[in-house]
């Protein structure tokens, strides 16, 4: 097992602190996936907001850590979570980021949304995100 680089306090120093705080995002591209798993959760939080420029900066972080990060958005995208605005933009922003080989972890939960979405999910328009996205997987070779 690798040892990490940096310290636990290091790591959450990295950890955005306001919707336009991009200065860590260059260290982050350069953390493996275990120094970065124990702040993902963290992260993902500022994909809130598609809208905020943090957001769309820590796409890529995220994106490059799809092993760690696709469990977690399969977690939010369950009917238990009621932030229909985050799983929006999971669906529309951070999965089509993801290779092939992640989308199976999250393809049960955006099929759920798409066949039986909550009333939440209906109103923020998060079933046809879902839909979408599954027909554009579907377009692509994969089998939604």
């Amino acid at each position: 097992m690798e040892t990490n680089r940096f310290s636990s306090e290091e790591l959450r120093a990295l950890i955005p602190k306001d919707k336009h705080d991009i200065s860590g995002i260059t260290q982050l591209l350069r953390l493996t996936d275990d120094e970065i798993a124990p702040i993902l959760p963290a992260l993902l939080e500022w994909i809130q907001d598609g809208n905020w420029p943090v957001a769309k900066a820590l796409l890529p972080v995220l994106a490059k850590h799809e092993r760690q990060t696709a469990p977690l958005a399969a977690q939010l995208l369950l009917p238990e979570q009621t932030d229909d605005d985050w799983k929006y933009f999971l669906l529309t922003d951070l999965l089509p980021l993801f290779s092939k080989q992640a989308l199976p972890i999250v393809l049960p939960a955006v099929q759920r949304i798409a066949a039986a979405p909550t009333q939440g999910e209906r109103d923020a328009e998060v079933d046809a995100a879902s839909a979408d996205f599954a027909a554009n997987q579907t377009r692509s070779g994969q089998d939604p």
